[in-house]
């Protein structure tokens, strides 16, 4: 008996930590598929941004990457926004497209305006939840920066690792895919810029990406998405 719960237990284990590790979960795509990158400036700047080359955002990376699979890429963002500006387009910029799977990337403009975590909390509650409701799958990104480098007692990176955290908790409670790109900007400040230097990396004002930052988010999101 104790072998039975033994080999039983073992065999749900993949499933446990799928739950608890929501950034190791995938969507499995298929032709017909639509996906829209629902964001703020850093989605903008994906489609158009004098600082980096036409067609080197992520979002037109992410396109070529999955054009000949007959998969969709869209996307739908304003700079300065917020989780509350989303709230107020979604039903007609986003929902009214029909997408199958829509990536939230948000949190920097929230993390700057002081948003609270419980305040960011239910507001993306409530977008996943009419993103859901009008049929579409939800996949969940962390924050990434106002600034390069990581100082966790810096107070912008406080802000922004506890709304990064609060994402993180959202796709675990949920079962939504995570990308978790604040965790991968900092693993990848720890080898590239073991001195903190607050621009030049992954983005040219703090911010905002280079074409190299454009491509490393493309790799992140691509991760996601299984053929």
């Amino acid at each position: 008996m104790k072998a039975f719960h033994i080999i039983t237990a073992l065999a749900l284990l993949p499933f446990h930590s799928l739950a608890q590790n929501p950034a190791a979960r995938q969507v499995e795509l298929k032709k017909g598929d639509r996906i829209i990158f629902f964001g703020d400036s850093l989605t903008a700047l994906a489609i158009k941004d004098p600082n980096v080359p036409e067609g080197k955002g992520y979002v037109p990376l992410v396109r070529a990457a999955l054009k000949d699979n007959g998969v969709d890429v869209d996307a739908v963002a304003t700079g300065g926004h917020k989780v509350t500006d989303l709230l107020k387009r979604v039903d007609q910029d986003v929902l009214a497209k029909k997408p199958t799977f829509v990536v939230i990337q948000i949190g920097v403009n929230d993390a700057s305006a002081g948003v609270t975590p419980e305040l960011f909390k239910s507001q993306l509650e409530e977008l996943i939840g009419k993103l859901q409701r009008g049929g579409a799958s939800v996949i969940q990104c962390t924050c990434t920066c106002r600034i390069e480098g990581y100082n966790p007692e810096n107070a912008m990176d406080k802000k922004l690792d506890a709304l990064a955290e609060v994402a993180r908790l959202i796709a675990r409670e949920k079962q939504l895919p995570l990308v978790d790109l604040r965790k991968a900007f900092i693993e990848y400040w720890k080898t590239h810029n073991p001195e903190n230097k607050p621009r030049g990396f992954l983005t040219y004002d703090g911010n905002h990406w280079t074409e190299a930052g454009h491509q490393y988010v493309a790799e992140q999101m691509l991760k996601k998405f299984k053929l």
